[in-house]
């Protein structure tokens, strides 16, 4: 059998167009000319596969019945076919069968497709498998959207989901282009900038992308941050539990502050800082502040940010 399989995975929900995107990427994938290619399909919709077609292109396809566990299905068809290369085709209705793939599926990207008819309501109600699918991709695709301005109420809730994952607005023509344009409410003209708890996670988003726009620049945080660090010979960071889709997915977002030996303990402050930009463990540039003048304060009302509080107003206005 073989060991390390290129395995691309498509995720969405059904009718979202995975499908039409694996059979689009067979047709113009001439590797086909130098092995064999097999589609694992775990969701059936309305579009159908060609076998006429998947046959000239060397690839077979498999469909789940849900007769037998996910690894043994995988590991048979593998088996019968010894393909060079797999899709999979995804069911955001099940458990992500990621977990359950056999060692020798190397998994080398995923794409969510999401039906820009259809996202309204699934963003309503099924948030939660949303948040799996994107959490889980390199590219999220909103295919059928016809403005871009449409999908402004998403940008920080689906950016939030994953900060690294590149998103694409495809028309009904089929025109590509990049899905989010960061609105910031206040200018990068200046030199001194006020983050308050409302432009908060609009910061902290551009300050990921873009550290460069901040450096050099001081800032003044209005509104309460927490103060954490996981030990004493840690460094501290300072940001704002934010609920992504729901409680089960809190995360700290936050900014390390240079050590200065003013911070004596955990808690709330409000403080003025310059921005600098450090390199984390992984290299990359991040921003990271040091305090010029701070004190400590109550904890606010709120102690966790909703990510989609004013995404939904939006969507029901």
């Amino acid at each position: 059998m073989s060991e390390g399989i290129e395995t691309r995975l498509v995720y969405g929900f059904l009718d979202a167009g995975k499908t039409s995107y694996i059979r689009d990427c067979i047709q113009n994938d001439y590797s086909y000319k130098y092995g064999t290619t097999l589609i694992l399909c775990f969701e059936q919709g309305e579009e159908e596969y060609d076998e006429e077609t998947l046959t000239a292109r060397r690839t077979s396809v498999a469909y789940y019945e849900g007769n037998e566990d996910v690894s043994t299905f995988c590991r048979r068809c593998i088996e019968t076919v010894q393909p060079d290369r797999i899709y999979v085709e995804m069911n955001a209705m099940m458990p992500d069968q990621r977990e359950l793939f056999p060692n020798s599926m190397k998994v080398a990207s995923a794409v969510t497709l999401i039906d820009w008819k259809t996202l309204p309501l699934y963003f309503r109600n099924f948030k939660q498998m949303i948040q799996q699918m994107v959490a889980a991709s390199q590219q999220i695709t909103f295919r059928d959207c016809p403005s871009k301005e449409l999908l402004e109420p998403y940008a920080q809730p689906f950016r939030l989901m994953n900060q690294t994952a590149s998103y694409l607005r495809q028309d009904p023509m089929g025109y590509h282009e990049r899905a989010f344009d960061l609105f910031l409410p206040y200018s990068l003209e200046t030199n001194e900038i006020t983050i308050t708890e409302g432009n908060y996670l609009l910061f902290w988003l551009d300050a990921f992308d873009h550290p460069e726009h901040y450096e050099g620049k001081t800032l003044h945080f209005s509104d309460p941050l927490e103060l954490r660090r996981s030990c004493a010979t840690d460094p501290w960071f300072a940001g704002r539990v934010v609920m992504v889709c729901c409680m089960a997915d809190l995360q700290f977002m936050a900014f390390a502050l240079e050590d200065n030996g003013r911070i004596p303990h955990e808690g709330w402050v409000v403080f003025d800082a310059v921005a600098l930009i450090g390199i984390d463990e992984y290299g990359q540039k991040r921003l990271t502040l040091r305090s010029i003048d701070s004190h400590y304060v109550h904890a606010p009302d709120r102690l966790v940010l909703d990510a989609a509080r004013s995404e939904d107003h939006k969507e029901s206005d």
